[in-house]
């Protein structure tokens, strides 16, 4: 049978203890150490070279952003135009008429509706403009009883220029709060029975009894002093807390 010896620290003659180091202890060390400075020049180039603070993207001089370029009065406006105008889209491509004022009296549309909220913002008056006419469209007048309410411009004979521009325009003025602007909801929309091509924007101008413009094209708009209104939706909050994502 084996027997195993046992060494004792008394057996060592000198009582020393040798502790033997690997040979690649350096470079070991040295690759630890490289290691370490990467991630922290890592760390260090991602903070530096991020966007410290991120936010929507700048609007050129004739844009307008809705969540910080307005007043509280445009904001609520531009709010209820921004679902009445998908509500008269959807109109059209069903039934290809287009929703004239009165009609939104009996489907109670904001902000054509006179209720508390039209009463409160302005009592704003509308027309509707069709494609090809320089006069509001028949019933689309929004007519209501005022007697000290002033008179609203009536649409620009040049406005006839719309024809052959297949714009649909809900034009509003003659706001009565304090720093209310005029407002147009522009619709063009494709002819030759290419449908959901429809497309809604929004413009604004400082003065509320703005007349209606002569022609209803954006280069025409931003000489005449109407700015378009951009939406601020979730999309444009997700940029402005995490910047541009790729």
């Amino acid at each position: 049978m084996a027997h195993l010896s046992r060494t004792s620290l008394g057996d060592n003659v000198n009582g020393a203890v040798h502790v033997v180091r690997p040979a690649s202890s350096r470079w070991e060390s040295l690759a630890l150490l490289f290691a370490a400075l990467a991630i922290i020049a890592s760390v260090t180039g991602y903070v530096l070279l991020r966007p410290q603070h991120a936010g929507p993207p700048t609007p050129l001089s004739w844009q307008v952003r809705s969540f910080d370029g307005l007043g509280a009065v445009d904001q609520a406006i531009h709010s209820a135009l921004l679902p009445a105008g998908e509500e008269i889209i959807w109109n059209n491509n069903d039934t290809g008429g287009w929703i004239t004022l009165e009609q939104a009296q009996k489907i109670l549309l904001p902000p054509f509706y006179r209720d508390a909220f039209w009463k409160t913002n302005g009592e704003v008056h509308w027309q509707l403009i069709l494609p090809g006419t320089h006069l509001p469209h028949a019933g689309s007048v929004d007519d209501h009883d005022d007697a000290d309410a002033p008179a609203p411009p009536s649409p620009s004979d040049v406005s006839k220029a719309t024809q052959g521009q297949g714009a649909t325009v809900y034009y509003g003025s003659a706001g009565r709060a304090p720093g209310q602007s005029a407002y147009l909801l522009v619709i063009g929309h494709a002819h030759a029975g290419v449908m959901w091509a429809n497309q809604a924007t929004i413009w604004i101008h400082r003065d509320p009894n703005a007349p209606y413009p002569g022609i209803v094209k954006p280069e025409s708009l931003v000489g005449q002093g109407w700015r378009q209104v951009i939406p601020y939706d979730g999309a444009s909050e997700v940029e402005r807390v995490k910047g541009n994502q790729p």
